[in-house]
Protein backbone atom coordinates (compact mmCIF):
# COMPACT_ATOMS: atom_id res chain seq x y z
CA UNK A 1 0.00 0.00 0.00
CA UNK A 2 2.89 2.17 1.11
CA UNK A 3 4.25 1.44 -2.50
CA UNK A 4 1.41 2.22 -4.29
CA UNK A 5 1.35 5.79 -2.50
CA UNK A 6 5.06 6.20 -3.28
CA UNK A 7 3.74 6.07 -6.99
CA UNK A 8 1.46 7.81 -7.12
CA UNK A 9 3.14 10.98 -5.61
CA UNK A 10 6.15 10.65 -8.06
CA UNK A 11 3.53 10.00 -11.04
CA UNK A 12 1.94 13.59 -9.58
CA UNK A 13 5.08 15.71 -8.63
CA UNK A 14 7.06 14.44 -11.90
CA UNK A 15 6.61 16.60 -14.83
CA UNK A 16 7.62 13.57 -17.20
CA UNK A 17 4.91 11.96 -15.48
CA UNK A 18 2.50 14.43 -16.98
CA UNK A 19 3.89 14.74 -20.67
CA UNK A 20 4.01 11.27 -20.35
CA UNK A 21 -0.12 10.81 -19.16
CA UNK A 22 -0.83 12.91 -22.58
CA UNK A 23 -3.04 11.87 -25.79
CA UNK A 24 -1.00 10.74 -28.37
CA UNK A 25 -2.96 12.68 -30.22
CA UNK A 26 -1.39 15.84 -28.75
CA UNK A 27 1.73 17.29 -29.68
CA UNK A 28 4.43 17.29 -26.81
CA UNK A 29 4.99 20.83 -25.43
CA UNK A 30 8.71 21.15 -23.58
CA UNK A 31 8.00 22.50 -20.14
CA UNK A 32 9.96 26.07 -20.04
CA UNK A 33 12.52 26.57 -17.02
CA UNK A 34 12.33 23.10 -16.04
CA UNK A 35 14.29 22.69 -12.81
CA UNK A 36 17.21 20.13 -13.05
CA UNK A 37 17.08 16.63 -10.90
CA UNK A 38 18.44 17.14 -7.58
CA UNK A 39 20.50 14.46 -5.97
CA UNK A 40 18.89 13.77 -2.70
CA UNK A 41 22.03 12.18 -1.38
CA UNK A 42 23.97 15.34 -2.16
CA UNK A 43 21.47 17.42 0.19
CA UNK A 44 23.55 19.28 2.86
CA UNK A 45 22.17 21.28 5.71
CA UNK A 46 23.61 24.53 4.85
CA UNK A 47 20.76 26.53 3.49
CA UNK A 48 20.48 30.20 5.40
CA UNK A 49 17.21 30.39 6.82
CA UNK A 50 18.06 33.65 8.42
CA UNK A 51 18.69 36.51 6.20
CA UNK A 52 17.25 39.47 6.86
CA UNK A 53 16.59 41.69 10.02
CA UNK A 54 12.70 41.13 10.92
CA UNK A 55 10.76 41.89 14.01
CA UNK A 56 7.86 39.62 15.31
CA UNK A 57 4.24 40.24 13.97
CA UNK A 58 3.04 41.50 17.30
CA UNK A 59 5.76 44.19 17.65
CA UNK A 60 5.20 47.38 16.77
CA UNK A 61 7.55 47.48 14.26
CA UNK A 62 5.84 45.14 12.62
CA UNK A 63 4.28 45.52 9.16
CA UNK A 64 0.65 45.67 9.46
CA UNK A 65 -0.93 42.28 10.17
CA UNK A 66 -4.62 41.36 9.52
CA UNK A 67 -5.67 40.25 13.02
CA UNK A 68 -8.94 38.55 11.62
CA UNK A 69 -8.52 35.43 13.41
CA UNK A 70 -8.53 36.80 16.98
CA UNK A 71 -11.54 38.83 16.22
CA UNK A 72 -13.25 35.45 15.50
CA UNK A 73 -12.14 34.47 18.54
CA UNK A 74 -13.04 37.50 20.68
CA UNK A 75 -16.62 37.16 19.21
CA UNK A 76 -17.04 33.45 19.80
CA UNK A 77 -16.05 33.79 23.32
CA UNK A 78 -18.38 36.53 23.75
CA UNK A 79 -21.20 34.89 22.15
CA UNK A 80 -20.67 31.48 24.20
CA UNK A 81 -20.59 34.06 27.33
CA UNK A 82 -23.89 35.91 26.71
CA UNK A 83 -25.32 32.25 26.01
CA UNK A 84 -24.36 31.28 29.39
CA UNK A 85 -25.81 34.13 31.14
CA UNK A 86 -28.64 33.56 29.47
CA UNK A 87 -28.76 29.93 30.71
CA UNK A 88 -28.10 31.26 33.75
CA UNK A 89 -30.43 34.06 34.14
CA UNK A 90 -33.32 31.46 32.98
CA UNK A 91 -32.40 29.26 35.69
CA UNK A 92 -32.31 32.10 38.13
CA UNK A 93 -34.94 33.80 37.62
CA UNK A 94 -37.37 32.22 35.01
CA UNK A 95 -39.15 34.49 32.81
CA UNK A 96 -39.42 37.97 34.13
CA UNK A 97 -41.42 40.23 31.24
CA UNK A 98 -44.70 41.23 31.10
CA UNK A 99 -46.81 43.07 28.43
CA UNK A 100 -45.29 46.63 27.76
CA UNK A 101 -47.05 49.03 30.00
CA UNK A 102 -49.08 46.66 32.11
CA UNK A 103 -47.86 48.02 35.11
CA UNK A 104 -48.10 51.07 34.44
CA UNK A 105 -50.94 53.41 35.82
CA UNK A 106 -54.00 54.59 34.23
CA UNK A 107 -53.03 58.30 35.47
CA UNK A 108 -49.57 58.47 34.32
CA UNK A 109 -51.14 57.36 31.32
CA UNK A 110 -53.22 60.06 31.13
CA UNK A 111 -50.90 62.75 32.11
CA UNK A 112 -48.01 61.77 29.74
CA UNK A 113 -51.09 61.97 26.82
CA UNK A 114 -52.01 65.12 28.52
CA UNK A 115 -48.73 66.52 28.47
CA UNK A 116 -48.12 65.17 24.64
CA UNK A 117 -51.52 66.90 23.48
CA UNK A 118 -50.22 70.65 25.34
CA UNK A 119 -46.99 70.88 23.88
CA UNK A 120 -47.59 71.80 20.49
CA UNK A 121 -49.64 74.74 21.70
CA UNK A 122 -46.06 76.29 22.60
CA UNK A 123 -45.43 75.77 19.22
CA UNK A 124 -48.30 77.51 17.99
CA UNK A 125 -47.73 80.53 20.70
CA UNK A 126 -44.27 80.86 18.92
CA UNK A 127 -45.46 80.71 15.53
CA UNK A 128 -48.13 83.49 16.29
CA UNK A 129 -45.52 85.60 18.01
CA UNK A 130 -43.20 85.32 14.56
CA UNK A 131 -46.58 86.13 12.47
CA UNK A 132 -47.33 89.20 14.33
CA UNK A 133 -43.69 90.24 14.63
CA UNK A 134 -43.49 89.84 10.62
CA UNK A 135 -46.47 92.24 9.86
CA UNK A 136 -44.68 94.89 11.92
CA UNK A 137 -41.29 94.49 10.74
CA UNK A 138 -43.02 95.01 7.10
CA UNK A 139 -44.69 98.25 8.53
CA UNK A 140 -41.81 99.32 10.12
CA UNK A 141 -39.67 98.51 6.25
CA UNK A 142 -42.43 100.08 4.33
CA UNK A 143 -42.44 103.65 7.08
CA UNK A 144 -38.60 103.73 6.56
CA UNK A 145 -38.29 103.95 3.40
CA UNK A 146 -40.80 106.53 2.85
CA UNK A 147 -38.79 108.57 5.72
CA UNK A 148 -35.06 107.99 3.84
CA UNK A 149 -35.14 110.52 1.23
CA UNK A 150 -35.00 108.07 -2.48
CA UNK A 151 -32.26 108.93 -5.36
CA UNK A 152 -34.88 110.04 -7.62
CA UNK A 153 -36.65 112.45 -5.18
CA UNK A 154 -33.70 114.16 -4.27
CA UNK A 155 -32.48 114.18 -8.27
CA UNK A 156 -36.16 116.22 -8.87
CA UNK A 157 -34.65 118.77 -6.28
CA UNK A 158 -37.59 117.09 -3.50
CA UNK A 159 -35.00 117.64 -0.24
CA UNK A 160 -36.79 116.53 2.90
CA UNK A 161 -36.04 118.77 6.36
CA UNK A 162 -32.93 116.26 6.90
CA UNK A 163 -33.24 116.95 10.92
CA UNK A 164 -37.18 115.86 10.41
CA UNK A 165 -35.92 112.91 8.57
CA UNK A 166 -33.28 111.88 11.23
CA UNK A 167 -35.32 112.34 14.21
CA UNK A 168 -38.30 109.92 12.38
CA UNK A 169 -35.75 107.63 11.05
CA UNK A 170 -34.50 107.45 15.06
CA UNK A 171 -37.88 107.57 16.83
CA UNK A 172 -38.74 104.19 13.64
CA UNK A 173 -35.62 102.71 14.73
CA UNK A 174 -36.39 103.24 18.83
CA UNK A 175 -39.73 101.55 18.34
CA UNK A 176 -38.58 98.83 16.04
CA UNK A 177 -35.81 97.65 18.38
CA UNK A 178 -38.41 98.06 21.47
CA UNK A 179 -40.54 95.62 19.42
CA UNK A 180 -38.13 93.55 19.23
CA UNK A 181 -36.98 92.82 22.55
CA UNK A 182 -40.64 92.60 23.94
CA UNK A 183 -40.57 89.80 21.20
CA UNK A 184 -37.78 88.72 22.54
CA UNK A 185 -38.50 88.66 25.88
CA UNK A 186 -42.10 86.45 24.75
CA UNK A 187 -40.04 83.75 22.87
CA UNK A 188 -38.00 83.25 26.39
CA UNK A 189 -41.01 83.55 28.63
CA UNK A 190 -42.41 80.54 26.28
CA UNK A 191 -39.47 78.61 25.71
CA UNK A 192 -39.04 78.65 29.67
CA UNK A 193 -42.91 77.13 30.03
CA UNK A 194 -41.85 74.41 27.31
CA UNK A 195 -39.29 73.19 29.92
CA UNK A 196 -41.40 74.35 32.75
CA UNK A 197 -44.56 72.57 32.49
CA UNK A 198 -43.76 68.96 31.70
CA UNK A 199 -41.14 69.23 34.46
CA UNK A 200 -44.02 69.88 37.37
CA UNK A 201 -46.18 67.72 36.20
CA UNK A 202 -43.67 64.39 35.44
CA UNK A 203 -42.26 65.38 38.96
CA UNK A 204 -45.42 66.04 40.65
CA UNK A 205 -48.14 63.48 38.89
CA UNK A 206 -46.33 60.82 36.57
CA UNK A 207 -45.00 57.94 38.84
CA UNK A 208 -43.35 55.75 36.38
CA UNK A 209 -40.05 57.18 35.85
CA UNK A 210 -40.00 56.20 31.50
CA UNK A 211 -42.99 57.41 30.92
CA UNK A 212 -42.07 60.76 32.66
CA UNK A 213 -38.60 60.52 30.69
CA UNK A 214 -40.77 60.72 27.69
CA UNK A 215 -42.22 64.12 28.60
CA UNK A 216 -39.26 65.53 29.59
CA UNK A 217 -37.38 64.59 26.81
CA UNK A 218 -39.90 65.83 24.28
CA UNK A 219 -40.21 69.34 26.14
CA UNK A 220 -36.19 70.06 26.04
CA UNK A 221 -36.32 68.99 22.25
CA UNK A 222 -39.11 71.75 21.72
CA UNK A 223 -37.37 74.16 24.08
CA UNK A 224 -34.53 73.53 21.91
CA UNK A 225 -36.28 74.00 18.84
CA UNK A 226 -38.45 77.09 19.60
CA UNK A 227 -35.09 78.67 20.88
CA UNK A 228 -33.54 78.27 17.37
CA UNK A 229 -36.60 79.83 15.68
CA UNK A 230 -37.03 82.77 17.41
CA UNK A 231 -33.01 83.54 17.67
CA UNK A 232 -32.67 82.71 14.05
CA UNK A 233 -35.99 85.05 12.57
CA UNK A 234 -34.86 87.74 15.17
CA UNK A 235 -32.09 88.50 13.42
CA UNK A 236 -33.56 87.93 10.06
CA UNK A 237 -36.46 90.25 10.94
CA UNK A 238 -34.00 93.11 12.39
CA UNK A 239 -31.84 92.91 9.21
CA UNK A 240 -35.07 92.85 6.66
CA UNK A 241 -36.22 95.81 9.45
CA UNK A 242 -32.63 97.98 9.11
CA UNK A 243 -32.00 96.58 5.91
CA UNK A 244 -28.91 95.26 6.91
CA UNK A 245 -26.73 93.20 3.94
CA UNK A 246 -26.96 89.52 4.07
CA UNK A 247 -23.68 89.11 4.27
CA UNK A 248 -23.88 90.27 7.73
CA UNK A 249 -25.61 86.52 8.59
CA UNK A 250 -23.35 84.30 6.58
CA UNK A 251 -21.53 82.70 9.88
CA UNK A 252 -24.91 81.43 11.11
CA UNK A 253 -25.35 79.25 7.97
CA UNK A 254 -22.95 76.94 8.76
CA UNK A 255 -20.91 75.67 12.16
CA UNK A 256 -19.77 72.42 11.36
CA UNK A 257 -16.90 73.79 10.64
CA UNK A 258 -14.34 74.44 13.31
CA UNK A 259 -13.34 77.94 12.24
CA UNK A 260 -15.47 80.83 13.29
CA UNK A 261 -14.88 82.95 10.09
CA UNK A 262 -16.96 81.41 7.13
CA UNK A 263 -16.40 83.16 3.63
CA UNK A 264 -19.45 83.45 1.94
CA UNK A 265 -19.05 81.42 -0.82
CA UNK A 266 -19.00 78.16 2.02
CA UNK A 267 -22.12 79.76 3.21
CA UNK A 268 -25.58 77.48 2.42
CA UNK A 269 -27.45 79.89 0.26
CA UNK A 270 -31.39 79.78 1.43
CA UNK A 271 -34.28 78.90 -1.19
CA UNK A 272 -36.85 80.48 0.97
CA UNK A 273 -35.97 84.09 2.61
CA UNK A 274 -37.82 86.32 5.27
CA UNK A 275 -40.50 87.05 5.77
CA UNK A 276 -42.00 84.52 3.37
CA UNK A 277 -40.54 81.67 5.61
CA UNK A 278 -43.28 82.56 8.38
CA UNK A 279 -45.72 80.27 7.23
CA UNK A 280 -47.61 77.51 9.66
CA UNK A 281 -46.04 74.85 6.99
CA UNK A 282 -42.66 76.22 7.04
CA UNK A 283 -42.98 76.23 10.83
CA UNK A 284 -44.76 72.34 11.06
CA UNK A 285 -41.48 71.32 8.74
CA UNK A 286 -39.29 72.07 11.05
CA UNK A 287 -41.26 71.13 14.16
CA UNK A 288 -40.65 67.70 12.81
CA UNK A 289 -37.27 67.59 11.20
CA UNK A 290 -34.69 66.02 12.93
CA UNK A 291 -32.72 69.28 13.45
CA UNK A 292 -32.24 71.50 16.51
CA UNK A 293 -31.54 74.17 13.58
CA UNK A 294 -33.86 75.87 12.20
CA UNK A 295 -33.21 77.65 8.77
CA UNK A 296 -35.90 78.82 6.39
CA UNK A 297 -34.97 75.71 3.92
CA UNK A 298 -33.00 73.11 4.21
CA UNK A 299 -31.24 70.51 1.78
CA UNK A 300 -33.63 68.36 0.77
CA UNK A 301 -34.26 64.79 -1.56
CA UNK A 302 -36.55 64.22 -4.62
CA UNK A 303 -37.55 60.70 -3.99
CA UNK A 304 -39.07 58.67 -1.31
CA UNK A 305 -37.40 55.27 -1.22
CA UNK A 306 -40.04 53.04 0.65
CA UNK A 307 -37.96 49.92 1.12
CA UNK A 308 -35.47 51.93 2.98
CA UNK A 309 -37.87 54.03 4.86
CA UNK A 310 -39.92 50.63 6.49
CA UNK A 311 -36.66 49.01 7.05
CA UNK A 312 -35.93 51.67 9.31
CA UNK A 313 -39.43 51.38 10.86
CA UNK A 314 -38.51 47.91 10.92
CA UNK A 315 -35.35 48.27 13.17
CA UNK A 316 -36.97 50.45 15.73
CA UNK A 317 -39.44 48.03 16.78
CA UNK A 318 -36.85 45.40 16.55
CA UNK A 319 -34.63 47.34 18.77
CA UNK A 320 -37.46 48.81 21.27
CA UNK A 321 -38.55 44.99 21.65
CA UNK A 322 -35.03 43.87 22.19
CA UNK A 323 -34.28 46.91 24.77
CA UNK A 324 -37.35 46.39 26.90
CA UNK A 325 -36.57 42.37 26.81
CA UNK A 326 -32.96 43.60 27.87
CA UNK A 327 -33.82 45.89 30.48
CA UNK A 328 -37.04 43.64 32.06
CA UNK A 329 -34.76 40.17 32.19
CA UNK A 330 -31.52 41.15 32.86
CA UNK A 331 -30.96 44.88 33.95
CA UNK A 332 -34.01 44.59 36.92
CA UNK A 333 -32.69 41.61 38.35
CA UNK A 334 -29.37 43.28 38.83
CA UNK A 335 -30.33 46.18 39.86
CA UNK A 336 -32.50 44.84 42.90
CA UNK A 337 -28.90 42.41 43.88
CA UNK A 338 -27.01 45.68 44.20
CA UNK A 339 -29.62 47.31 46.70
CA UNK A 340 -27.89 45.06 49.78
CA UNK A 341 -24.46 45.39 48.40
CA UNK A 342 -25.12 49.00 49.19
CA UNK A 343 -26.91 48.64 52.72
CA UNK A 344 -23.25 46.69 53.42
CA UNK A 345 -21.65 49.02 51.72
CA UNK A 346 -19.57 45.61 50.48
CA UNK A 347 -16.77 47.18 48.00
CA UNK A 348 -16.44 43.92 46.46
CA UNK A 349 -20.14 43.00 46.00
CA UNK A 350 -20.53 46.65 44.08
CA UNK A 351 -17.58 46.04 42.08
CA UNK A 352 -19.13 42.91 40.77
CA UNK A 353 -22.47 44.20 40.18
CA UNK A 354 -21.01 47.19 38.48
CA UNK A 355 -19.48 44.79 36.12
CA UNK A 356 -22.24 42.32 35.65
CA UNK A 357 -24.70 45.30 34.69
CA UNK A 358 -21.91 47.10 32.75
CA UNK A 359 -22.79 44.01 30.09
CA UNK A 360 -26.50 44.96 29.53
CA UNK A 361 -26.12 48.41 29.88
CA UNK A 362 -23.29 49.37 26.84
CA UNK A 363 -26.07 47.00 24.81
CA UNK A 364 -28.86 48.82 25.51
CA UNK A 365 -26.94 51.79 25.31
CA UNK A 366 -25.78 51.28 22.06
CA UNK A 367 -29.61 49.71 20.95
CA UNK A 368 -30.86 53.60 22.10
CA UNK A 369 -28.09 55.23 19.52
CA UNK A 370 -28.98 52.89 16.69
CA UNK A 371 -32.42 53.23 17.14
CA UNK A 372 -32.64 57.05 18.16
CA UNK A 373 -29.88 58.38 16.06
CA UNK A 374 -29.95 56.09 12.89
CA UNK A 375 -32.59 54.48 12.51
CA UNK A 376 -35.65 57.04 13.57
CA UNK A 377 -33.54 59.78 12.72
CA UNK A 378 -32.94 58.03 8.97
CA UNK A 379 -37.11 57.32 8.64
CA UNK A 380 -38.06 60.95 9.63
CA UNK A 381 -35.36 62.29 7.31
CA UNK A 382 -36.62 59.86 4.27
CA UNK A 383 -40.00 60.53 5.02
CA UNK A 384 -39.79 64.62 4.72
CA UNK A 385 -37.58 64.47 2.19
CA UNK A 386 -34.56 65.85 4.85
CA UNK A 387 -31.51 65.60 2.66
CA UNK A 388 -28.75 66.51 5.85
CA UNK A 389 -28.59 62.60 7.45
CA UNK A 390 -25.24 63.99 9.10
CA UNK A 391 -26.72 62.53 12.38
CA UNK A 392 -23.55 61.26 13.64
CA UNK A 393 -19.91 60.56 13.37
CA UNK A 394 -17.96 57.68 14.05
CA UNK A 395 -17.63 58.61 18.20
CA UNK A 396 -16.78 54.84 18.94
CA UNK A 397 -13.24 55.57 17.49
CA UNK A 398 -13.15 58.37 19.27
CA UNK A 399 -8.88 58.87 21.01
CA UNK A 400 -10.39 61.17 23.78
CA UNK A 401 -13.45 62.25 25.30
CA UNK A 402 -13.96 65.86 23.73
CA UNK A 403 -13.94 63.94 20.17
CA UNK A 404 -16.77 61.89 21.46
CA UNK A 405 -18.99 64.77 22.71
CA UNK A 406 -18.53 66.36 19.19
CA UNK A 407 -19.42 63.69 17.44
CA UNK A 408 -21.92 61.45 18.87
CA UNK A 409 -24.68 63.61 18.61
CA UNK A 410 -24.69 66.28 16.45
CA UNK A 411 -28.26 67.72 16.62
CA UNK A 412 -27.55 68.73 20.21
CA UNK A 413 -23.27 69.62 18.57
CA UNK A 414 -24.62 71.98 16.49
CA UNK A 415 -27.25 73.96 17.97
CA UNK A 416 -24.97 74.50 21.34
CA UNK A 417 -22.11 75.82 18.76
CA UNK A 418 -24.35 77.78 16.53
CA UNK A 419 -26.57 79.25 20.08
CA UNK A 420 -24.08 79.75 22.35
CA UNK A 421 -20.52 78.71 21.73
CA UNK A 422 -20.42 81.18 18.72
CA UNK A 423 -22.01 84.13 20.07
CA UNK A 424 -19.72 83.95 23.22
CA UNK A 425 -16.71 83.69 20.98
CA UNK A 426 -17.57 86.16 18.55
CA UNK A 427 -18.44 88.59 22.10
CA UNK A 428 -14.61 87.94 23.18
CA UNK A 429 -15.02 85.09 25.61
CA UNK A 430 -11.99 82.53 25.60
CA UNK A 431 -12.80 79.63 24.19
CA UNK A 432 -12.12 77.47 27.34
CA UNK A 433 -14.57 79.65 29.32
CA UNK A 434 -17.12 78.98 26.48
CA UNK A 435 -16.88 74.96 26.33
CA UNK A 436 -17.26 75.14 29.80
CA UNK A 437 -20.04 77.30 30.13
CA UNK A 438 -21.43 75.22 27.51
CA UNK A 439 -20.81 71.99 29.20
CA UNK A 440 -22.18 73.53 32.40
CA UNK A 441 -25.72 73.93 30.48
CA UNK A 442 -25.39 70.41 29.31
CA UNK A 443 -24.97 68.78 32.98
CA UNK A 444 -27.80 70.72 34.35
CA UNK A 445 -30.17 69.64 31.26
CA UNK A 446 -28.94 65.95 31.57
CA UNK A 447 -29.75 66.65 35.27
CA UNK A 448 -33.75 67.64 34.17
CA UNK A 449 -34.02 64.84 32.39
CA UNK A 450 -32.65 61.39 34.78
CA UNK A 451 -33.89 63.83 38.14
CA UNK A 452 -37.58 65.10 37.24
CA UNK A 453 -38.82 61.67 35.74
CA UNK A 454 -36.87 60.07 38.98
CA UNK A 455 -38.49 62.36 41.70
CA UNK A 456 -34.72 62.94 43.00
CA UNK A 457 -32.75 65.59 41.85
CA UNK A 458 -29.36 64.19 44.01
CA UNK A 459 -26.88 65.82 40.98
CA UNK A 460 -25.32 62.15 40.09
CA UNK A 461 -25.86 63.02 36.61
CA UNK A 462 -24.86 66.80 36.66
CA UNK A 463 -21.77 65.36 38.89
CA UNK A 464 -21.17 62.41 36.21
CA UNK A 465 -21.26 65.09 33.30
CA UNK A 466 -19.17 67.65 35.25
CA UNK A 467 -16.16 65.16 35.47
CA UNK A 468 -16.09 64.61 31.90
CA UNK A 469 -14.40 68.01 32.28
CA UNK A 470 -11.02 66.60 33.60
CA UNK A 471 -11.04 63.27 31.66
CA UNK A 472 -11.25 65.38 28.82
CA UNK A 473 -8.12 67.49 29.99
CA UNK A 474 -6.37 63.64 30.80
CA UNK A 475 -7.47 61.82 27.51
CA UNK A 476 -6.09 64.96 25.24
CA UNK A 477 -2.42 65.03 25.79
CA UNK A 478 -2.48 60.81 25.50
CA UNK A 479 -4.01 61.17 22.12
CA UNK A 480 -1.27 63.67 21.06
CA UNK A 481 1.61 61.49 22.72
CA UNK A 482 0.34 58.51 21.49
CA UNK A 483 -1.40 59.52 17.88
CA UNK A 484 -5.08 59.48 17.05
CA UNK A 485 -4.05 55.54 16.43
CA UNK A 486 -3.54 54.87 19.67
CA UNK A 487 -6.22 53.08 21.54
CA UNK A 488 -5.15 53.99 24.80
CA UNK A 489 -7.48 57.19 24.71
CA UNK A 490 -10.56 55.21 23.17
CA UNK A 491 -10.25 52.44 26.54
CA UNK A 492 -10.35 55.44 28.94
CA UNK A 493 -13.48 56.57 26.67
CA UNK A 494 -15.04 53.12 26.94
CA UNK A 495 -14.43 52.37 30.35
CA UNK A 496 -14.65 55.81 32.23
CA UNK A 497 -18.50 56.46 30.30
CA UNK A 498 -19.92 52.93 29.47
CA UNK A 499 -17.98 49.77 31.47
CA UNK A 500 -18.07 51.81 35.01
CA UNK A 501 -20.22 55.48 34.50
CA UNK A 502 -23.21 54.07 32.94
CA UNK A 503 -24.08 51.09 35.17
CA UNK A 504 -22.88 52.83 38.45
CA UNK A 505 -25.04 55.86 37.61
CA UNK A 506 -27.59 53.98 37.04
CA UNK A 507 -27.45 51.54 40.14
CA UNK A 508 -27.13 54.61 42.37
CA UNK A 509 -30.50 56.12 41.38
CA UNK A 510 -31.96 52.74 40.89
CA UNK A 511 -30.58 52.68 45.16
CA UNK A 512 -32.35 56.10 46.21
CA UNK A 513 -35.38 55.11 44.19
CA UNK A 514 -35.90 51.60 46.15
CA UNK A 515 -35.25 52.92 49.44
CA UNK A 516 -37.75 56.41 48.85
CA UNK A 517 -40.65 53.73 48.14
CA UNK A 518 -40.13 51.63 51.04
CA UNK A 519 -39.61 54.60 52.95
CA UNK A 520 -43.14 56.26 51.31
CA UNK A 521 -44.69 52.09 51.71
CA UNK A 522 -43.71 52.12 55.69
CA UNK A 523 -45.14 55.64 56.23
CA UNK A 524 -48.11 55.15 54.83
CA UNK A 525 -48.39 51.47 56.52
Amino acid sequence: MSMCILSLSIAVSSPMAETDSLPAALPRVETINRLPKVDLSAYRHTLPVHVAIAPSPLSKEAPPESYRGFVNLGMLLLFGNNIRLIIENYLKYGILISFPGSSVSKGDWTYTALTHIILPLNVLIAFSLEAWARKRAIGYRKRRSETIPQPGAVAAGDFPDPKLTLQTTKRLDASARLEQSIVGWLHALNATAILVWPSIVTYYYIFHPFMAMSCVIAGCIQFFKMTSYALVNHDFRAAYIFDKPREELGHVAKVHSDSVQVTNEEVYQYDIQYPDNITLKNMSYFWLAPTLCYQPSYPQTKVFRKSFFFKRVLEILTCLGMMYFLTEQYATPTLRNSVQAFDQLAVASLVERVLKMSTTSVIIWLLMFYTVFHSCFNALAEFLYFGDRHFYRSWWNAGNLQTYWKTWNLPMYTFFKRHAYLPMITSGVHPLVASIIVFTISALLHEVVIGFPTHMLLGYAFAGMMCQIPLIAITQPLEKWRGPASGLGNMIFWVSFTIVGQPACAMLYYYHWTKRNMDASASSV
